[in-house]
Order: structure tokens, then C-alpha cells, then sequence
């Protein structure tokens, strides 16, 4: 069960509002303070936008996340201006969790912007504890709302979910000048993770004995449920970056399907090999080969997103699979037109 203790302040008062927070947590009983980073919460809001600072995120599970993977919580309720200028307003707030003889809190802070893009790096570095890292989280789609460089570079590492573009050519437009930035930080798509046990299915399905692939021979044809378009062009990314397919001549096809089960489905067939279908639906993967070869499944992950999360939080590391993938279809978006 999570408490929550609120209280009104502004951008200069935190600090001192947070500390009376703390003292009235702690007047039942001892709360520890708990604390592994800073993370940063983007939320698109029009500067003419009326928003109570005090009220729970509901879209996405910003609590659940911070009682997963105790943090810092900056949420960032941000309009675009031209003007660079201080924050509007702010809010602070402690989630309380755990049972009662072993209660710890996480702190969270509501601000409210509406500044130049160029105001956000010192915001953000205003309220930001040293010495632990600090990650993004992108919660808007990345294909209509394109990730802010001077915010989504300060941090170790940006965290989003492709599940929800609108349109996969321009989410993955949007993200290139980010994978190409100097200070790029590491890219954690909850799309990619779910992902995770198709890759595995096929790496293990495509592996010897039955030979190399040559990357000249196989022909792909993807298929998904509807709503999951990007989840199969991160899947072409990923062929087309493991077997260095041209930009100009790409052997797969991508075809919506309306099947109740199947998430995605991918059919891989050469001349003179075994044709290989993988299918993934919300418990395992099953491949089965053409021929005489035994069928075999990979379970998939049961995670909530707020899970899903904090467990992309806990690790830290780059993703070159991803990263290379992206790059890949980002290639392919310039040269072609498509996704």
C-alpha cells in the first residue's frame, strides 16, 4: 500500500516543503529515505494549459515506477515558449511505502514550465541530487512529440515506448539526431524489451546446425496485430542491421493481420533452406521449421509497464542491438521514404 503526503510550494520553496514533508512522514514512526536516481518525467503540456501540480499522473505509472526503483521524481509538465524563464510552479509530494515496521519514502516533484527548450537543462540540474545517475522518461509519443536534445542529452540514459507512435517513419526520425549526439544517452525502449524473446526464439532458431545465413538469399515477411507496427519495423531493424541489408533493396515484408492471438509473426525462407516460422503471442514463442526438425517455444515476459520500467532503470548499460537497429531503419526512412 503507497501513502501519499502532498503539499503546494514554488520553484524556490522545494527544498524547505519537502523537509516539512518529511517531518510530518515521520511522525507515526521511522521512515527511511530512499533514493537510487533521479529520474525525469517529460509531459507535454500547452503553456495555456490550466494543471493541478498536486494530482497523480494517471496516464502512465510514475508512483509504481518510483516505488519500484526508488527515485528522485522530477515531473516535467512542460510547454514550449520561445522565452527562457524560470518554472511557473511547482508541487511537492512523498510516496510512502513498505509495511509499517519497515516504511520508506521516495520524493517527487511536480514543476510546471513554459520556456525555451534551452531553460530545461538548468531546471533540471536545479533539482537533481549529484552523485547518482539521472534517466529520462519520454512518456509522450515520440512521433508526434519529438525528444528535446537539451533535456534528453543531460541524462545517462532516455527511456520511452514505441508500442505508442503514431507513425513509426517519424518516431524513428525523431530519434536519430539523438542517436548521432556526441553525448547520446542510452536509449531504453519498452517496445524493443518486449521484443526480447523473438529475437532469442530466432537467434536460437537460425543458428547451427543449420548453418550461416546468407543474408543475400533470405526473404522475411513480418505480420502484426494492429497497434503494433513499430514492435515488427524494430524487428526489420534488426535483421537489417545483423545481415547489412542494403538500403535500396530490402527482402521483407511488413502486412497487419487481424488474427486474435498472434502480437507478431515472422515467416523466413531462402532458396535451398529450411523455412522457418516464429510466432508471438502473450505467453510464449514457437517456432517450427519446415521439415523434419522438432518445434521449440521461448516464454515471453509478464511485466506491467511500471515493471517494465524500473527494471530498464536498474539497468544502466547501452543497448548496441537497439541502437543499431534504429540506425538501420533511420537509413532506410532517409533513402526510401518508408516505414
Amino acid at each position: 500500500m503507497t501513502d501519499r503526503l502532498s503539499r503546494a510550494s514554488s520553484p524556490a520553496g522545494i527544498d524547505d516543503d519537502l523537509a516539512v514533508l518529511w517531518r510530518d512522514a515521520s511522525r507515526d514512526g521511522p521512515v527511511a529515505r530512499a533514493l537510487m536516481a533521479n529520474l525525469v518525467v517529460y509531459r507535454d503540456c500547452p503553456a495555456t494549459e490550466q494543471i493541478d501540480l498536486a494530482a497523480p499522473v494517471t496516464q502512465v505509472p510514475v508512483d509504481e515506477v518510483a516505488c519500484r526503483h526508488p527515485s528522485r521524481v522530477i515531473v516535467l509538465h512542460h510547454g514550449g515558449q520561445p522565452d527562457l524563464c524560470a518554472p511557473m510552479g511547482a508541487s511537492v509530494c512523498i510516496l510512502l511505502s513498505g509495511p509499517p515496521t519497515a516504511r520508506f519514502g521516495v520524493e517527487q516533484i511536480a514543476v510546471r514550465s513554459a520556456c525555451a527548450e534551452a531553460s530545461l537543462p538548468s531546471i533540471v540540474r536545479r533539482l537533481a541530487l549529484g552523485d547518482i545517475p539521472t534517466s529520462v522518461w519520454w512518456t509522450e509519443d515520440v512521433s508526434r512529440s519529438t525528444p528535446l536534445e537539451a533535456l534528453v542529452t543531460l541524462g545517462r540514459q532516455l527511456v520511452y515506448d514505441s508500442r505508442h507512435w503514431n507513425d513509426v517513419r517519424r518516431g524513428v526520425l525523431a530519434l536519430a539526431p539523438v542517436i548521432g549526439h556526441r553525448h547520446a544517452p542510452d536509449l531504453a525502449d519498452l517496445n524493443w524489451r518486449r521484443l526480447t524473446p523473438m529475437r532469442q526464439a530466432l537467434t536460437q532458431a537460425l543458428a547451427p546446425p543449420l548453418g550461416p545465413i546468407d543474408a543475400r538469399a533470405v526473404r522475411l515477411r513480418v505480420r502484426h496485430r494492429p497497434g503494433d507496427g513499430a514492435l515488427a519495423w524494430l524487428l526489420i531493424g534488426w535483421f537489417t542491421s545483423r545481415l547489412d541489408w542494403s538500403d535500396a533493396d530490402l527482402p521483407a515484408t511488413v502486412e497487419e493481420h487481424a488474427e486474435e492471438d498472434a502480437v507478431l509473426s515472422v515467416s523466413i525462407g531462402a532458396p535451398e533452406a529450411t523455412h522457418i516460422t516464429a510466432t508471438m503471442n502473450g505467453h510464449h514463442v514457437r517456432v517450427e521449421y519446415e521439415g523434419g526438425l522438432a518445434p521449440f517455444a521461448i516464454a515471453t515476459l509478464h511485466e506491467t509497464d511500471a515493471d517494465a520500467v524500473a527494471a530498464e532503470l536498474r539497468n544502466l548499460t547501452y543497448d548496441t542491438a537497439l541502437r543499431d537497429a534504429l540506425a538501420a531503419l533511420a537509413r532506410r526512412v532517409i533513402s526510401s521514404g518508408s516505414p
